[in-house]
């Protein structure tokens, strides 16, 4: 315990013990049962003289200044930049990780906070944050939910600095988080669906079921939801996942959820599973459509170039209010309260 940064050490919030040995960890569904002086899956928990701890609060491994688009982000504050944080680690195993050296790092994550000393304090963060002109504050990079405990303590002080707060998550957080991070100030989450049931339990050691349910309780206590599906060709890019995985965003959190199909990257294990090259345009263009017909009102496409799936168009009255260009946004036709210019439908938060 002396071995690692104090101030990373914190007491989870959300735990049950087992036995003398053993206590279990209840801030993510894997619920990982973890013996004395061990880790659970994600690395980050550790059982400490029979009680779970963090050992990641403040241990800031990536931060930087980003566009909201980037998150992504396309219906909540579009133009607006969010200082953003992360961390070490992941509860899920997906082989085509895009952020593998930070979620998966090539040594145990107990091993590698004891050579870091750099803590960022929640205070640091947010006078961060003010200081580059931030006007959020983004938890992302690898998943959130790992630094829990240190997201609460943000976002209390992102609220009384008018900051607002997000997550880019894959969705497999408790309900007692999910219902934390509600009544902290979470006010938007970008939650990435991987596939269909078998495909998350396979390859991400997940239960779907779970993921959905967080989804439509963030939605149903006004929590801004975008849903990002990652097309790896070959593995989730059936049709019959795809529509799947569309009907289930209607049924459960409306067709005005916005939806982005983004392309995979052969990253990470991805060679030893045969995915050896980038998921063909033609594929992600195809799921834009099959959006689009059952009527969603924002789809876009991601990790590709070209205008098709970047802009934001009015469901109501046809027009083009939000034009992207990369990064570089066009906000003209959206009003200081976030509505079309022509009809004044609601198209986003501002």
């Amino acid at each position: 315990m002396n071995s690692i940064h104090q101030k990373f050490i914190k007491k989870s919030i959300y735990q049950n013990k087992i036995d003398e040995k053993t206590t279990q960890c209840l801030i993510c569904e894997r619920k990982c049962k973890i013996m004395n002086e061990n880790t659970g899956f994600c690395g980050t928990r550790m059982n400490m003289d029979g009680k779970i701890h963090s050992i990641n609060y403040g241990n800031i491994l990536a931060e930087s200044i980003n566009p909201i688009e980037k998150k992504p982000f396309y219906n909540f504050h579009p133009g607006s930049t969010a200082y953003t944080v992360g961390t070490y680690g992941c509860n899920f195993s997906c082989f085509w990780c895009q952020n593998y050296h930070l979620s998966h790092p090539d040594i145990l994550i107990k091993d590698k906070v004891r050579n870091v000393k750099y803590y960022l304090s929640p205070e640091d963060l947010i006078e961060k944050a003010i200081e580059n002109n931030c006007e959020g504050i983004s938890i992302s990079f690898n998943e959130p939910t790992l630094l829990f405990e240190y997201s609460l303590d943000v976002f209390k002080l992102a609220k009384k600095e008018g900051l607002y707060t997000t997550y880019v998550s894959n969705g497999y957080m408790t309900e007692d988080v999910a219902n934390d991070l509600i009544d902290n100030g979470l006010d938007a989450i970008n939650i990435d669906i991987k596939g269909d049931l078998e495909m998350v339990k396979r390859f991400c050691g997940a239960d779907n079921d779970k993921i959905w349910r967080n989804a439509k309780l963030f939605v149903q206590n006004d929590v801004h939801v975008e849903i990002t599906n990652l097309l790896i060709e070959g593995f989730n890019t059936d049709e019959i996942i795809i529509q799947n995985i569309i009907e289930h965003i209607k049924k459960s959190l409306g067709k005005s959820t916005p939806i982005h199909f983004t392309r995979a990257f052969p990253y990470f294990k991805s060679e030893k599973h045969s995915f050896t090259s980038s998921t063909e345009i033609n594929i992600l263009e195809n799921a834009f459509e099959m959006a689009k017909s059952a009527g969603f009102d924002y789809v876009y496409l991601g990790n590709i170039y070209g205008k098709k799936g970047s802009n934001t168009i009015c469901p109501n009255c046809g027009h083009l209010v939000i034009e992207r260009s990369g990064f570089n946004i066009n906000l003209s036709n959206i009003d200081d309260f976030g509505r079309c210019s022509y009809c004044g439908h609601l198209i986003c938060e501002r």
